[in-house]
């Protein structure tokens, strides 16, 4: 309970500015809200009632907005929690998807979104843009993340502002010593979605988030990430060849993205002007969105159909638990309805088994996102056992727990799936007893990688689904710290994620939606060897010319020593242990490496430079394996 008000429900995101929970509002029924915490660094109470203070005034302006695009900010309160102060904003909860979320689904699926959607798309979110900039208001954080797919109506919601952002910020930078100080230039934005300016000196405008909008098009159109995209060093965008887009939108995407601000332009409404010349053709929410559904979203049960024009694959699924499956659309909407009316009249004796259906119906809308097509039944369709549902809604449970992303776990576990059982590629498993068997098999693979992710840091988690080639940069660069190079380290990755997932090795699948699952044990590796787990520092001494370590390795695991030395220096390095340990041995500056991966246990002769050298050793053993590394100087 926070503000004798709000009750958190669950954690959503968590990020270097604070956490974002859904909650429940008590003065307004239960409602679903947004709660986020920020919680400045900041110990003087003087300088903390200062912070608030200004976090007040610039907080203002968010409740000044009222756009129905727009999430509705409710109330800023500050109050303790977790034992510290946080300053709170509350806003509406939307039910719906993120468009990164949506993205990740459709490349699971091998497809990205089309030229007449992102269009629409565009002008769909332009006025949104117009109406903030006329109040003088920027967005400054905008990215596939920042905007949500509705679930009511299909249009684009504006969440993630960066100004919120900023406040935080401001509040961990302003003061020193309890004096305010002169304000600083804060960083908010990511790169290769703000543009230089702002990245560079903080400046925002209208033109700096249009460049964030085209940006995040051109993400949704390719399905690349900026870094793949962008020049660095002319910071000019250049457009894969295989990617067909009309040279009207290819203009005025260009435009947008122009590196000079006085080239772009020089408001939403210009752009807006521009984009109805190309007249697209309208395209319904079910073809923008692909299934959609927030993922960790609260399980609701719908009585009537939403209002689009087709059904989406969610409500194909619904009727097919509900009816019979040829009966129409109507019939399952009548029989929801009785349903309906049967609960209230009934509840005592229905209650379980319409409880059981809503839930099967949301475990239906989250497995259909793990298949490209649905092949209705004409049977009917049959309730799966209780044993099942308690077998799933474990698994969903656990998920959750984890905050893992509901669309890139599907994806996963999906893609693990079809690699394991390729006959079922395309196709739904439905809810007959034809289907039990594979649904058990799916759900075997769910809870596997649910048992490997549980092992890694709960930090190396909240990343997935947005890690990308700038973290595996910054990444090579804080194991240099240690003077270990990005060879050893890949190698301790490696050997923990081929050991989880042998069908991988020799795949490429860094930038498959399991590839997010190797970006988070390389975090999760860092984080091992930063606090000496998996990695200690040796020296020799005159008096000592040689040192030996012994160690049991679990299936996978691995370790790492480096070990300073000159070149000339003849040395003699031997292991001892299990044939399925792989020894690596890289120089320092990686041009001379000794062994690499190697089942050859031992080493000897000149070095051939100075400095650190690694000796990593991997365990690719099925059982437990013990080892001794000894290291010799050898005296001429």
């Amino acid at each position: 309970m926070v503000n004798d008000r709000y009750i958190i429900l669950r954690q959503l995101d968590q990020g270097k500015f604070g956490r974002t929970y859904l909650a429940e509002d008590r003065h307004r029924f239960n409602e679903l809200c947004i709660l986020q915490a920020f919680s400045p660094d900041i110990d003087d109470p003087k300088a903390l009632e200062k912070t608030q203070e200004l976090f007040q005034r610039k907080a203002q302006i968010l409740y000044t907005l009222n756009h129905p695009q727009i999430p509705c900010f409710r109330e800023l309160f500050s109050g303790k929690h977790q034992g510290k102060v946080s300053l709170f904003l509350v806003q509406d909860y939307i039910q719906g998807s993120t468009y990164r979320q949506l993205l990740q689904q459709r490349l699971s699926q091998g497809q990205v979104f089309s030229e007449k959607e992102v269009a629409q798309l565009l002008l769909n979110i332009l006025p949104v843009f117009d109406y903030l900039h006329q109040k003088g208001f920027m967005h400054r954080d905008l990215t596939p993340h920042s905007l949500l797919r509705r679930d009511s109506d299909g249009l684009p919601i504006l969440i993630s502002f960066g100004s919120v952002k900023q406040l935080s910020a401001i509040a961990t930078t302003y003061f020193q010593k309890t004096e305010l100080l002169t304000e600083q230039i804060i960083q908010i934005g990511q790169l290769g979605y703000a543009p230089p300016e702002q990245i560079n000196r903080g400046l925002v405008s209208a033109s700096s988030d249009l460049y964030g909008l085209g940006a995040t098009a051109l993400v949704l159109l390719t399905g690349k990430e900026p870094s793949q995209l962008l020049d660095q060093n002319t910071l000019t965008w250049h457009l894969p060849p295989e990617l067909s887009l009309s040279s009207s939108l290819t203009s005025i995407l260009l435009k947008m993205l122009a590196k000079d601000p006085s080239d772009r332009y020089p408001s939403a409404q210009a752009a807006i002007n521009d984009l109805t010349l190309i007249k697209p053709q309208p395209t319904t929410p079910a073809t923008v969105i692909v299934n959609p559904m927030r993922p960790n979203s609260t399980i609701v049960p719908q009585i009537s159909q939403p209002a689009i024009s087709r059904p989406s694959t969610s409500e194909i699924q619904t009727n097919m638990i509900l009816t019979s499956g040829n009966q129409s659309r109507k019939f399952g909407c009548l029989s929801k309805l009785f349903l309906g009316f049967m609960l209230i009249i009934g509840s005592g004796i229905l209650g379980w088994g319409v409880g059981k259906i809503w839930i099967v119906q949301t475990l239906d809308r989250e497995k259909n996102q793990a298949n490209i097509k649905i092949f209705p039944s004409d049977k009917p369709t049959q309730m799966i056992s209780d044993q099942e549902l308690e077998r799933k809604t474990e698994l969903r449970n656990r998920r959750r727990q984890l905050a893992i992303d509901h669309s890139l776990f599907v994806a996963i576990v999906d893609e693990i799936f079809v690699n394991q059982n390729p006959s079922q590629k395309g196709r739904i498993l439905s809810n007959s007893k034809d289907d039990s068997t594979w649904r058990e098999k799916w759900d075997q693979v769910a809870a596997n990688v649910l048992d490997i992710l549980e092992s890694l840091d709960k930090e190396a988690l909240q990343g997935m689904g947005n890690y990308s080639q700038t973290q595996r940069t910054r990444w090579k660069s804080q194991a240099n710290h240690l003077h270990l190079s990005s060879r050893a380290l890949y190698d301790l990755v490696d050997g923990q994620f081929f050991a989880a997932f042998p069908e991988q090795v020799d795949q490429n699948f860094i930038e498959k939606p399991i590839g997010q699952v190797w970006h988070a044990m390389v975090l999760d590796t860092l984080t091992k060897l930063t606090s000496g787990d998996a990695y200690e520092n040796l020296s020799l001494s005159s008096e000592f010319s040689s040192i030996q370590r012994k160690k049991r390795l679990q299936p996978g695991e691995g370790q790492s020593y480096i070990l300073q030395l000159n070149e000339e220096e003849t040395i003699e390095a031997k292991l001892q242990g299990d044939r399925n340990l792989l020894l690596s041995i890289y120089s320092p500056t990686g041009n001379n490496n000794l062994l690499e991966d190697s089942k050859q246990h031992q080493w000897s002769g000149k070095l051939p430079e100075s400095g650190y050298y690694e000796f990593t050793i991997v365990s690719q053993s099925n059982k437990p394996a013990n080892y001794k590394l000894k290291i010799t100087i050898v005296q001429e």
